[in-house]
């Protein structure tokens, strides 16, 4: 098993209004067990052999994303006290990742940064992880990705040309989608979720528990949790 670049010493949390922060301890707290990695390329020998037939029709780009974010899951799962070399974590058709049982998780990556989040299912009904590079969501896109509070929203607060904080709320939107899908089966467009003060407000009747939704922002990435 490769064991390098698994820290999250590289967490610079800075300080940016209006949306929740918090830092990697105060997860560690909560009870949710973390990996992250800044490698772009992690040789497989540490994957199953269930998990190597599994991605050898995939694509240059989705085994390399496929082989990260198992590695930080791996990783993850072990400081649960898991033996790693039993565990094969396979991808069904709706995106889901086949956790061992009794767990509950949600992986991401984006270029420079990959990650996962587990925990027991007896503590958290669901997990919902994202990473996005900082200042990757521009203004020509916001009226695809945001409802028009939204956009009022961030033009009032931070203007027309900046881009940090529209990528913190998209990448909040991106992690309570992981979060309610396993819990609702229910498809949210962009704009079917709408984010405000803290919380979301959803346009579509679905049913979901108490949540926490919070970012970690990074000097180069955001990092995203919803968590209930």
């Amino acid at each position: 098993m490769v064991d390098k670049s698994l820290f999250y010493s590289f967490i610079i949390p800075i300080k940016t209004p209006y949306l929740r922060k918090m830092e990697m301890k105060e997860i560690q707290e909560l009870g949710i067990y973390h990996a992250f990695s800044t490698e772009m390329e992690l040789p497989i020998e540490f994957l199953h052999s269930d998990e190597l037939n599994f991605i050898s029709s995939h694509g240059e780009k989705a085994k390399k994303d496929f082989i990260l974010g198992r590695y930080c899951a791996k990783n993850a799962l072990k400081k649960m006290g898991f033996n790693i070399a039993e565990i094969s974590l396979l991808k069904l058709d709706d995106g889901q990742t086949t956790w061992p049982e009794g767990v509950i998780g949600s992986i991401s990556h984006a270029p420079g940064l990959s990650g996962a989040l587990v925990g027991w299912k007896k503590n958290f009904q669901s997990i919902g992880l994202d990473i996005e590079q900082k200042n990757r969501v521009k203004t020509q896109i916001w009226n695809r990705i945001f409802s028009e509070e939204e956009q009022s929203f961030l033009l009032k607060n931070n203007g027309a040309h900046s881009t940090e904080l529209a990528t913190e709320i998209f990448s909040l939107k991106e992690a309570f989608y992981k979060f309610q899908w396993p819990l609702t089966r229910t498809f949210l467009g962009l704009r079917d979720v709408a984010w405000n003060d803290g919380n979301f407000h959803v346009f579509k009747n679905i049913q979901l528990p108490n949540y926490s939704c919070f970012s970690i922002p990074t000097s180069q990435h955001v990092i995203s949790i919803c968590i209930g």
